[in-house]
């Protein structure tokens, strides 16, 4: 099961070296290398309708498939079960993952139609943090291209993957880092963002409403500040009422929210107003605060 938090860089950051944050351990097994992936799926998705994603990762001469399955996300946190293994060639070998994930007809259909869909290719910085009460995490910060046909979009993110120990390390560790970089939670992986690339999945829909738990707050803040920054309709007033409704449960720690919704609602270029925000550290710091307190 690969449990990480995904933590994207605040738009127009520049993204610099790993080594220039302050961690609370020392940063071991430091490296920095190209990475190029190309997703998989079938013409009528097959793998997508599975919640299944299939990638064929190159490393020099090195080639790695993964197949990532069902899982779940909450806030920027991912849960998802993932199955590794070296390939031979630039097709996927399906047989090489377990049994049990599929009838061998089914692998075998699935196997004949496989066809690439996009690729993203990033360089890497990555290292490895040994935390107490034998928490162990390893960092990777993402810089490059998604690309899907003629169409491109950017990376810039960092992940906090937990190798050994409890999932709640990772958010003290976030909050440290926020405080130093523009982060805030990110809810789409990188292969998500591909498939909409590529016109293969629709855009999200604005999320006009929502339940009112602090995880359902933050899904809706999280996909609304995308949608905003799309300039999307509706986009602005979900926000929102979003912030308005997380400032009511946050009480005396979500004064700044609702202010912000205020400001939000008469900017008169709400998207950049927005990419603004995001580099204020209160702007994480309060997604993480929501995060917490869906998992309590």
């Amino acid at each position: 099961m690969e449990v990480e938090l995904k933590l994207l860089l605040a738009p127009e950051t520049p993204v610099r070296a790993l080594s220039s944050l302050e961690f609370p351990a020392p940063l071991t097994q430091v490296k920095s290398r190209a990475l190029g992936n190309a997703y998989f799926d079938t013409p009528d998705l097959a793998l997508r309708h599975r919640d299944m994603g299939l990638r064929i990762r190159r490393i020099g001469d090195f080639r790695e498939q993964t197949l990532k399955t069902a899982g779940k996300v909450a806030g920027g946190l991912h849960a998802r079960p993932e199955y590794n293994s070296p390939v031979s060639g630039p097709v996927p070998e399906l047989e090489r993952f377990p049994d049990t994930l599929w009838s061998a007809t089914e692998r075998d259909g699935i196997q004949r139609a496989l066809q690439v869909q996009f690729h993203t290719d990033f360089e890497r910085q990555q290292g490895e943090l040994s935390l107490p009460d034998g928490v162990r995490v390893e960092l990777a910060l993402d810089h490059g291209t998604i690309r899907a046909g003629e169409r491109a979009c950017g990376i810039a993110e960092l992940e906090l993957e937990l190798i050994e120990g409890d999932a709640s390390a990772l958010l003290p560790l976030a909050s440290a880092l926020m405080k130093q970089w523009p982060l805030r939670l990110g809810l789409d992986s990188k292969a998500a963002r591909g498939y909409r690339l590529a016109g293969l999945a629709p855009e999200a829909a604005v999320v006009e409403t929502v339940s009112d738990t602090a995880e359902g707050l933050l899904a809706g803040w999280q996909r609304n500040e995308e949608r905003v920054l799309a300039q999307a309709d509706n986009a602005v007033a979900a926000l929102a009422a979003q912030w308005r409704a997380i400032a009511r449960q946050l009480g005396s720690e979500g004064e700044t929210v609702g202010l912000w919704a205020d400001r939000l609602e008469s900017a008169e270029r709400p998207s950049a107003w927005l990419t603004e925000l995001m580099a204020d550290s209160r702007y994480g710091l309060t997604q993480l605060l929501l995060l917490s307190r869906s998992m309590a």
